[in-house]
Parts: C-alpha cells; structure tokens; sequence
C-alpha cells in the first residue's frame, strides 16, 4: 500500500508524519508504528482506555477524487490487534459515530475509478474511527471536512490533511456490557496543508472541534457550546495533542500564539488565537485582519431567538437582548447579522430613541429581523456595535429548534445532549 507521502504537495516541501511528546510516547502503539492504507497512514494509541488513532494523515489528490459507493463494512485493522482497537460493541446503541478521521470522499481518488472505490473502502476500518457525536459527526465535523475537500486556495490540486482525537481531564466514557471501558475525546483537530496558489509556499489552516462540555470554556471567561469550532495555533493543537509538528507547518499556520510575534494591522487582540468559524469567509489568512472583539468589554448578549414561529418565519422572527453589566448602554448604531452575513441595522426597529438606551438588567426584544432568515437548521447570530465590533456571538443547532419555541442562550447546556 502507498499510505502517506510526505512529499505529496511537491514543490520541495517536505511533512513527516509529527513526532511525540514525553508525555504521549509512553501511550503510541509500537513505539510510532505507521499503519499505511491506499492514501493515508495512521499511528495507534494503545492506552487501554483510548484505542483510538493518535494521528491520521491522508493525502487527497483534488484532480483524481472519483465518486464511489459506501461499503460500510467496518471491520478491524489484523495488523494492529483487535483488542487495540475499538470495535462496533462500542458504537452500538447509543448517540457515538464511527467517526472518520480520514474521511472516505476525500481518501476516495485514484488513476481508475476502481482505485479510488478500493480507497474507499479502505477507510472503513476501526483504527480510523473515533467515538464522536453524532450531532457533531453529521453537522458540524462534516461542514470542516467539506472545506478541506472543495479547498481552492491550492496551486496543484494537493493537499495533505492531519486529523485526530484529543483528551480532557474529565472525559465522558463508553462502557459496553463485558467489555473494558473507553473514553470519549473530547474534541478533534484538522491541520490542512497545501501549496498557497498566490505565493507558491506552503500554507496552512489548523482547527479543533470540541464535544466535551469540560473542555470548552472559552479562555476569555465565557462559556460557548459544543458545537462550536475554532482555527486555532499548532502549538494549540500541540498543546492538546502531545504531538510535535515539523516547524515548516508551525511558522506557516497565520494565527498566533504569543504577543510578540504579532504584525501591525492585523487587529490581533487575544492570543493565543481562537477564531470562531462557521463558514469560510470566517477562516483567517496570513496578513488578514481580524475583526475588533468587545464581546469582554460590553456585557450586551443575546438571549434568546425565535427561530421557528408558530406560522410563516418571515416578519414573526425575534431576537432579544439583555444587558447584565453595571453601565448604561446605548446601542443606537448597532446590527444584528446571521451566517449568510445579512444585516438588520437595530435603529429601523427600534423607532423610539429611548429603547435603544439600555440600563443595567434590561432587556430588549427585537420583534422582526428582517432581512435576516434566521435558519430552523442552525445558524449563527452576531452582534455588533456601530464600529463593527462584535459585541456577543451565539450559534445553535436544529436539535435545538422547537417550534414556537425560543432557543435559549444564556443557560448553559450541553448541545450534543
């Protein structure tokens, strides 16, 4: 078998598998053993509690991707040990995927399309599955893992993708009936790395995605929801991990993770760097400025939405505000915009200058969103002041969506529940 090809993306550029901390050396099966399959390698953990990949890294092939039937026969790896490995006892009859780490679309490529079915059916093994939630596995994973399969910031049609699982202090556990018990992760991390077709260098995007309610609190003091992800550092990823990444993909990452290594003009504000990413656009690249965050500074936050009125959504939507600081705040000015970046400037709503002056504990229900079409599958809701600052950000799920009802904000909740 071919399996990961360190020199895929050409141009001279060279990506060895990541190498393995003090810490996680002890935990790798086989002392780093690479497992190759037609276009990705993977390396095990075997930590009796874990038996999950530690790294899987798959080359895709844009100009050869074909599309292929799914077999899913998953079945586990004879070469790595079915007791290192966790089988269908673990997914069965309950709310945890078969999560794939290399993904069958974008492993699916070849020079026959008989290749890339072979490919295919490949990634239907144990030892490229994780324990992931199925709201995660099916809304949230798959919109990152369609970013990196449509990507076309490439200069050659390659791109070479890193994905696997980490663990928190207080995981969540699966504990089939006879069999030993394993934890859930508590997120996953993505590094895409391709050729930039503007500079012809190496760039790369790094994300994590959290299903752990205990590993999610924002590092600037709010609490966010699970099904949030975020572009992030390496050395995030590494953090998380215990996996160590070749320095060309460290200093090619655009996000920042210390103060002094920032540039004027990017608008960098927090590092290490955490960017909320819903969409594309959202996804921040080398020299791009960053939007101005108040959301510390102004305690103005949504709520509550009425996202799926009893009736026609058009004109019956509402979001509501409240204001849970100690100072008066006047959002005379300030818009309200949903995923598909349609904005409600609050004014044209709020025709009577006193309402948009908010005291402490006061709330406000913006009664008709129009033009956003907030949608009953999930969306995002932003808030900014009148200089563009994004004041509060909030995101919800379809799951979440009862009609008639409003999605609630501002009571924590475990959205993968």
């Amino acid at each position: 078998m071919a399996g990961y090809q360190q020199d895929f993306l050409g141009n001279g550029i060279i990506l060895p598998i990541p190498r393995f901390s003090i810490d996680l050396s002890p935990e790798v099966h086989e002392a780093g053993k690479v497992f190759d399959y037609p276009t990705y390698s993977l390396v095990m953990n075997r930590s009796a509690n874990k038996r999950s990949p530690v790294i899987v890294c798959l080359n895709i092939d844009q100009d050869k991707l074909k599309s292929t039937s799914r077999s899913n026969r998953w079945r586990t790896d004879p070469r790595i040990g079915a007791d290192n490995q966790l089988d269908n006892a673990y997914y069965a009859n309950n709310p945890w995927d078969r999560g794939h780490m290399a993904r069958r679309t974008s492993a699916a490529w070849g020079n026959t399309k008989r290749d890339a079915q072979f490919a295919a059916d490949e990634t239907f093994f144990y030892s490229n599955s994780c324990l992931q939630h199925e709201n995660l596995n099916q809304d949230e994973w798959v919109a990152l893992e369609e970013w990196v399969y449509d990507l076309n910031l490439d200069s050659n049609d390659k791109i070479t993708s890193f994905s696997g699982p980490f663990y928190g202090d207080f995981d969540r556990s699966v504990h089939p009936s006879g069999r030993s018990l394993a934890l859930v992760p508590a997120g996953f991390f993505k590094v895409a790395c391709f050729v930039n077709k503007d500079t012809q260098k190496l760039d790369v995007r790094a994300f994590v995605m959290y299903q752990d309610a205990d590993a999610i609190r924002d590092k600037r003091g709010r609490t966010v929801y699970n099904n949030e992800h975020y572009q992030v550092t390496i050395t995030e990823i590494e953090q998380l991990t215990g996996l160590r990444f070749d320095d060309s993909i460290y200093h090619a990452n655009p996000l920042y993770y210390r103060e002094d290594n920032t540039q004027p003009g990017e608008n960098v504000v927090h590092v290490p760097e955490h960017i909320e990413v819903s969409k594309p656009e959202d996804i921040i690249a080398q020299g791009e400025a960053r939007q101005t965050l108040h959301d510390d500074i102004v305690d103005i936050f949504i709520a509550a939405a009425m996202v799926d009125p009893e009736g026609p959504d058009a004109h019956h939507e509402w979001v509501s505000l409240i204001n849970l600081g100690n100072e008066i705040v006047d959002i005379s000015g300030w818009t309200l915009s949903d995923n598909s970046n349609k904005k409600l400037l609050i004014d044209s709503v709020l025709t009577d200058p006193t309402r948009r002056i908010m005291n402490p504990g006061e709330s406000v229900v913006i009664k008709d969103v129009s033009p956003l079409q907030l949608s009953n599958n999930q969306d995002v809701i932003m808030l900014c002041d009148s200089d563009g600052a994004r004041i509060d950000r909030v995101t919800y799920l379809k799951h979440m969506v009862r009609t008639g009802k409003p999605v609630l904000f501002l009571t924590p909740r475990d959205t993968l529940e």
